[in-house]
């Protein structure tokens, strides 16, 4: 859907100064929310209340980017997705704009606490608010884009699994104006701050600085490739996609790490209610010694698929209402996390499920 199809559009100038104000909180939010020292202790090295893992988190970021990342032409998804499939993700920002999305999820979770062994499975919820602006940069071939994202997760029988979190991002990408599908490197630096419930205690720090690009593949109905244009959202049925980074991992409790990421991925937009997508992240992560000397290594894989439903707006009486309630949709995921580690007692397996009501508006 055209931006100007959306209600609440602002002026140009607008959007630029609410674009550098946001930037200006997650800077100062970044700073101020850096602990000269973690007010909660880890558990060990690689281990700290709640959040237990850097694999939990990577794939929490992974699964809820899964989401926003749809092949959805009415329901808006965040700037700077982990997906190469995502609409927009290799595209020119013909404006400042700014988007916000809400995730409102139950889940179930075969492995809460990630475990090797032992731990019980344990419904939830994974409550997500996001809000992200975008603009280009003059008249250069690059986009910048800022975000801030707030996280609550809670379990109803592994309490010691809830936790809080503050995510940052702020990224600076090649993208080609007359072409969505082009190669697209960009640089990324994302703050992530872990609370006791409720946003009590912090009980860890970390700061990922990325540096990789997205390229996408589109085809239409015919599974034909869709021409090179600046905006081929309305041809495409399938997309196919890469995403790949190079990770440097800064992390109060220790320890911090070194990490290589691809990300394949697929969309497919069934009917103009139905789309589907199936994606796998596959990790290396190299940790700096511990407080013993010695080093370790993890890898991870994790397959994703998502299935969504676009509630017609008809349902809720005319296009403006449903653009005023945030065009929503309902998304169904299943996933499967894998860890091996060199560290003993560190590697898990971890199902999860959710159903998920998906809303977002652009501004």
């Amino acid at each position: 859907m055209a931006d100007a199809d959306w209600i609440g559009t602002v002026s140009r100038g607008g959007l630029v100064r609410s674009a550098a104000a946001l930037a200006a909180v997650i800077a100062l939010l970044a700073i101020v929310s850096t602990p000269s020292s973690v007010r909660a202790q880890a558990t060990a090295d690689r281990s700290a209340v709640g959040d237990r893992s850097d694999a939990g988190v990577d794939a929490d970021d992974a699964r809820t980017d899964a989401i926003l990342g749809t092949l959805n032409r009415t329901t808006p998804g965040n700037y700077d997705n982990l997906y190469a499939t995502a609409p927009g993700a290799e595209q020119q920002a013909v404006r400042p704009q700014i988007r916000f999305n809400g995730l409102v999820p139950l889940n179930f979770d075969s492995n809460p606490l990630e475990l090797g062994s032992g731990s019980p499975a344990s419904w939830g919820t994974f409550p997500v608010a996001n809000l992200s602006a975008a603009a280009p940069l003059g008249d250069l071939p690059f986009r910048v884009s800022v975000s801030a994202r707030s996280e609550f997760k809670r379990f109803s029988n592994a309490s010691d699994a809830d936790i809080d979190r503050l995510t940052f991002s702020g990224r600076v990408q090649y993208v080609d104006p007359a072409n969505d599908q082009a190669f697209s490197p960009y640089f990324a630096i994302t703050p992530r701050f872990s609370y006791l419930p409720t946003f009590s205690n912090q009980t860890e720090a970390r700061q990922d600085i990325n540096l990789g690009f997205n390229k996408s593949f589109h085809f239409d109905g015919s599974f034909q490739p869709v021409p090179f244009a600046a905006d081929t959202s309305a041809e495409t049925v399938w997309s196919f996609g890469l995403t790949a980074f190079v990770q440097r991992r800064l992390r109060e409790p220790q320890l911090s790490s070194d990490a290589l990421v691809l990300v394949p991925s697929v969309s497919w937009a069934i009917s103009k209610n139905w789309n589907a997508s199936f994606a796998v992240e596959l990790l290396g992560r190299w940790y700096e010694p511990d407080r013993f000397g010695k080093t370790s290594r993890d890898w991870e894989v994790l397959p994703i698929v998502t299935l969504e439903y676009i509630i017609p707006a008809s349902l809720f009486g005319s296009e403006s209402v449903a653009n005023l309630l945030g065009r929503p949709a309902i998304d169904l995921q299943a996933s499967h996390l894998k860890v091996w580690s060199t560290v003993p007692g560190v590697s898990f397996n971890q199902w999860e499920a959710s159903a998920t009501l998906k809303v977002g508006w652009r501004f």
